[in-house]
């Protein structure tokens, strides 16, 4: 891999972490269209330096109101409140991704890493990301089981394809969440998530010699890509539905198929 290819795929990392148009697909469709390999470099160690980078990027945005739902949580908590605190929704909300990531991993890893299935969740969650924008449902507060079923869907964006600000979003508004506490409930529901991945596979990383420049350059390009796409999305949906996103995954998800079929020379 070169400087510019971990540009590139920091770029994309970031970009399409905080867009709804799945991360997981766009970084098998990427190397595989341009032909990016990791050979000089340990790929364990570059994941795990996007993660950082889109992690700094979700803070960047989002830390100053994670760190004070984390306080008050801890103060509800204190005073005998803690169960009704969106810091104790938040922690419950995370164990279906963490049980799916341990039980599944190797699964999603060996049988789900493919083009097909991709495309098909690429287009299962446009489609449901297109009802979502059009059902008519009493607005309510973020209750635990809807911030259950939030996580759920986390845990099912795991799946390559899915985009898990995306399903996460989409699940928050089918349940009646207006529109901006879902994307913030999704995207503060990111950071235990990231942290918890990269703290994990932290085990495998091994920096040495001109690598280092290679992880260095992706890492931030997955925080400086990752923060204007996220300070974009927010201000976007202020004003706008996610039709747009959901188009654009359709076309994505047919032309997967198309270059799947494809035989490559």
């Amino acid at each position: 891999m070169t400087a510019l290819q971990s540009i590139l795929m920091g770029a994309v990392q970031g970009i399409t972490e905080f867009l709804p148009i799945s991360s997981s697909a766009h970084l098998i469709v990427i190397p595989w269209f341009f032909n990016i390999t990791q050979g000089n470099i340990n790929p364990l160690t570059y994941d795990v330096m996007l993660h950082f980078g889109s992690l700094f990027a979700v803070l960047f945005i989002y830390g100053k109101r994670f760190f004070r739902v984390v306080i008050e949580g801890l103060v509800d908590f204190r005073d005998g409140r803690g169960t009704d605190s969106t810091l104790f929704k938040m922690v419950i909300a995370t164990i279906p991704a963490v049980v799916a990531g341990f039980l599944g991993k190797d699964i999603i890893e060996t049988y789900l890493r493919a083009p097909f299935v991709a495309a098909f969740m690429l287009a299962l969650v446009s489609i449901l990301m297109i009802v979502s924008e059009r059902i008519n449902v009493d607005r309510s507060e973020l209750t635990m089981p809807i911030a259950i079923a939030i996580g759920v869907a986390q845990a099912i964006a795991l799946v390559p394809g899915t985009s898990r600000s995306g399903v996460t979003i989409t699940m928050a508004l089918l349940l009646g969440l207006k529109k901006s506490e879902a994307v913030d409930f999704s995207f503060m529901l990111s950071i235990p998530i990231i942290l918890g991945v990269s703290l994990y596979e932290l085990r495998h990383v091994e920096i040495q010699g001109d690598g280092a420049a290679i992880y260095a350059l992706g890492m931030l390009s997955a925080f400086v890509f990752g923060a204007a796409s996220l300070k974009f999305l927010i201000g976007y949906l202020k004003k706008h539905t996610l039709d747009l996103f959901a188009y654009y995954r359709i076309a994505l998800a047919l032309l997967i198929l198309v270059f799947s079929l494809i035989p490559r020379v």
